[in-house]
């Protein structure tokens, strides 16, 4: 008996596929700009000395450029592929995994923990399944998630406003101001999500280029928003909450860059709607609930491991499966938000009579 291997059938066409790539290329330059020049512009607006931050910025996505090429021509080099880094077009997916990575961590990531995330990322995360098209979870969460769960107390990162709203519902006075957060000048949990205003435009731009699937961004973006209204009307600040968990945390750098990501996102819009809606679910319940401010990264992984299985499952494009899709995570959205907001609200016999009684 012969056993012959190959590497599952998921790219796209080679053309569509640059197209992509080089769209997002183009996306994912212009936001790590942005991220160098809110750290050295608008802080130095209120008289703070920005000098050192943009230069750790500036290192911080020179060095996830060149320890994701590195180690994607040292794979190429041992599989003897070298060759096709003779043209600029091999370059775009390393750039973009090595940029990205840099751009979810928080200022205050030593180098080293930056380059282990880029070569856990793009080798374990991308290269061991084949290279692009064929992996399993977002290469770029893989690696931040190593980082995060391995080096925990160096990327602590005190003030975010994801923070600061868990603090207000635990009763501890605190306010944070709408103009700092919409021009990129606080404590960001990461150092590309605090510029909303670029990513906003990114966000048009890439639907405009079809690079964004609407159906998995756009579905997102509302399941969050729609959640974070009914915690907020639960407890007294609805426009707050849901101004706070739109745009600051991964809410908005996710939507553009990570949970539309195609290659580890379903294929059919029934799928894709569900998708969307586990991953905002997941997202506002680590949030609410977890130790951890923020709960894109763990959401949208969760999600693609759930791909496959959805992917199966689902039927598919017909307008009978679609309404009933719609319906289901409509419910399920409100139902998730509602027993949040009650749960933050301490009527816990409430929102254990929401979900049938397994709270208590």
């Amino acid at each position: 008996m012969t056993f012959k291997t190959k590497k599952p059938s998921v790219r796209f066409s080679q053309q569509r596929s640059y197209k992509r790539q080089l769209n997002l290329h183009l996306a994912v330059i212009i936001v790590a700009i942005a991220a160098i020049f809110l750290k050295t512009f608008i802080p130095a607006l209120s008289g703070e000395e920005t000098t050192a931050l943009a230069f750790k910025v500036f290192l911080m996505l020179v060095t996830g450029v060149v320890v994701s090429l590195f180690v994607e021509i040292v794979y190429a080099i041992s599989e003897g592929t070298v060759e096709k880094f003779y043209s600029y077009k091999s370059y775009v997916d390393p750039i973009n995994t090595g940029l990205l990575i840099a751009l979810v961590l928080p200022s205050v990531t030593p180098i080293y923990v930056l380059v282990l995330a880029v070569i856990i990322g793009v080798f374990a995360g991308k290269l061991v399944y084949g290279g692009y098209g064929f992996y399993i979870f977002n290469p770029v969460l893989v690696g931040v998630l190593f980082a995060m769960l391995s080096f925990s107390t160096q990327l602590v990162v005190v003030g975010t406003p994801l923070q600061a709203l868990k603090d207000a519902m635990s009763g501890v006075t605190t306010q944070v101001d709408l103009w700092p957060l919409i021009f990129g000048n606080y404590e960001a949990i990461a150092i590309g999500s605090a510029g909303v205003i670029i990513l906003l435009l990114a966000f048009i731009y890439l639907c405009v280029t079809r690079v964004i699937d609407l159906r998995i961004s756009g579905v997102f973006l509302v399941a969050v928003a729609v959640i974070s209204f009914i915690i907020g009307y639960f407890n007294g600040f609805a426009l707050d909450y849901i101004l706070i968990n739109l745009i600051t945390g991964l809410t908005m750098f996710g939507a553009v860059f990570l949970i539309s990501e195609s290659v580890s996102s379903p294929t059919s819009r029934e799928t894709k709607i569900i998708y969307a809606t586990v991953v905002a679910i997941l997202t506002m319940m680590v949030r609410v609930l977890g130790t951890y401010n923020e709960g894109v990264i763990f959401a949208i992984l969760f999600g693609n491991m759930l791909t496959p299985f959805i992917n199966r499952t689902v039927k598919r494009s017909n307008q009978k499966t679609l309404i009933k899709t719609v319906i289901f995570s409509v419910l399920m959205v409100v139902l998730v938000g509602a027993v949040l907001g009650l749960m933050l609200n301490n009527r816990i016999e409430e929102a254990n009579a929401f979900i049938g009684g397994i709270l208590l």
